[in-house]
């Protein structure tokens, strides 16, 4: 099948959704209005960089965010940022069972890493680049299972030892593990580093690609982890937020070519197989796509739609990226509250609207809106409301980061909820948000992108780029330390 007739598929679906009544043409209207100046109305770039330095940095520097050693970073830490002691545990940690286990995630471990790897980016302070590198090599040196191929999933302290056997493994986490090492590649393309991205990404396509049920297969041998028939949405499209998307680009060839093709495999495995024509969603089970019987959140949802539209804007599938800009603007029109001008979370059992905040699904819908932006600057119309509202709301004044999730009726932290850091939710998630923050903030209000790298060979301008997105250079500066100071406009 030729990836332009794949495609079709996609075209054939959006036409089914423009007659779905959920769209309120009074909520386009009023949106309209208020977006006339909405580009002006936007925080200005700075905003972002002293929300990453004020509002999240702190919670991740302190002696006990950084492991021991440097690099073997923690999974699970109070809301002070204090560690667990699991004789006399914080509040906020103790009723959850499995954080009280002594483990550490890999994919916590890798979140971290991208985290300082963001911080360096925006700043060119290069602490952040060696906690980074820390990250990088702990995981290299220890998560990455070198006999069999791939990487564990978490360190088991009881046992002892890394865990679990290959064939209770799955490709989410799999590809978690490569986050990390991604955008540290991204930052400084060390060819040791891209050799193990290779090797794993090569792994997980050869290893849980399964043709027989249309997309990847959770596990290799059914057990208390899971079936290998079960069809799980993150097993496809989390390869792609994490490492496929931002590194394709910047790929030698033939492995440039290799990449573009595997991207549209997934994607056509993303619609088949987990798409909802009848309602405009991406459900996380292939086996239940249907609002009378199950939720379904925006951020899978939105998420999708992101991928989808950078995949057509780096393989050239304008029909994937038309696609993508049409129907991910009417999921954010169905999640976005017009009197709190702020995001649901997603929609329950029956199809009704949870207002409720969760922090990875509100960056993601931000973070979708402002890529849209970038060349349909009316998709920012959301956006001063929304920026502001987690601005004021999401982040914690006072030990920083960001709550997990918000009660839409007071702002305030959900009770009895996730602590700020747990094996989900290391660093990725805000410090993308506040990435994609500043990058599309400078280009909307016509500024100056600067960014920061730490390249060992300079490569060719073209395979420099601001993140997941094309620009032009302006200026490029060697620093010391072995740091290159990039502008980009356009």
């Amino acid at each position: 099948m030729s990836s332009l007739s794949s495609i079709f598929f996609n075209i054939r679906v959006s036409k089914s959704v423009e007659a779905k009544p959920f769209i309120s043409l009074k909520k386009t209207f009023i949106l309209s209005k208020q977006g006339t100046n909405n580009i002006s109305r936007l925080p200005e770039g700075e905003r972002w960089l002293v929300h990453l330095k004020k509002d999240l940095l702190p919670f991740w520097t302190t002696k006990s965010a950084l492991g021991n050693p440097v690099g073997n970073f923690p999974s699970v830490r109070c809301n002070d940022g204090t560690l667990l002691e699991r004789a006399n545990p914080c509040s906020e940690i103790k009723s959850f069972n499995w954080l009280m286990m002594p483990r550490t995630y890999v994919v916590s471990l890798s979140r971290q890493t991208y985290g300082y790897c963001v911080a360096f980016h925006l700043t060119g302070e290069r602490k952040y680049l060696e906690y980074a590198k820390a990250g990088v090599n702990y995981l290299r040196e220890n998560a990455f299972d070198r006999k069999n191929g791939g990487a564990y999933g978490y360190w088991d302290g009881e046992k002892n030892s890394w865990q679990p056997v290959v064939e209770y493994r799955n490709p989410q986490e799999q590809a978690y593990f490569l986050l990390g090492l991604s955008f540290y590649y991204y930052l400084t393309r060390d060819q040791k580093v891209l050799a193990d991205i290779l090797a794993v990404k090569d792994y997980i396509f050869q290893t849980y690609n399964n043709p027989q049920i249309g997309t990847f297969q959770w596990v290799l041998k059914n057990g208390e982890n899971g079936t290998v028939a079960e069809k799980h949405l993150v097993a496809v499209l989390d390869q792609l937020n994490s490492y496929m998307v931002l590194l394709t680009p910047l790929l030698p060839e033939p492995e440039q070519s290799q990449w573009k093709q595997d991207m549209l495999r997934l994607s056509r495995m993303m619609l088949s197989q987990f798409y909802s024509s009848k309602d405009n969603l991406f459900f996380i089970r292939a086996e239940n796509k249907k609002l009378e019987t199950t939720d379904c959140d925006f951020g899978h949802t939105i998420k999708s739609m992101w991928m989808l539209y950078m995949i057509g804007l780096i393989t050239g599938e304008t029909k994937l990226e038309k696609f993508a800009q049409k129907n991910g603007l009417l999921v954010l029109e169905r999640a976005y509250l017009t009197q709190s001008g702020s995001w649901a979370s997603q929609l329950n059992r029956g199809s009704k609207i949870n207002q409720d905040k969760k922090w990875w699904i509100y960056a993601e819908l931000d973070q979708f809106a402002a890529s849209l932006a970038l060349k349909d600057p009316s998709a920012a119309v959301y956006l001063s409301r929304t920026y502001d509202y987690w601005f004021k709301y999401f982040v914690d004044p006072k030990y920083a980061e960001v709550w997990t999730g918000l009660d839409a009726n007071t702002n305030k932290p959900l009770a009895n909820d996730l602590p700020k850091q747990w094996p989900w939710k290391n660093a990725y998630h805000s410090f993308e948000h506040a990435l994609v923050g500043y990058i599309t903030t400078q280009k909307l209000q016509h500024q100056p992108i600067v960014l920061y790298y730490a390249f060992q060979e300079l490569p060719k301008r073209e395979n420099i780029r601001p993140y997941f997105y094309t620009s032009t250079i302006t200026k490029l500066e060697s620093l010391p330390n072995q740091i290159y100071q990039v502008s980009f406009t356009n």
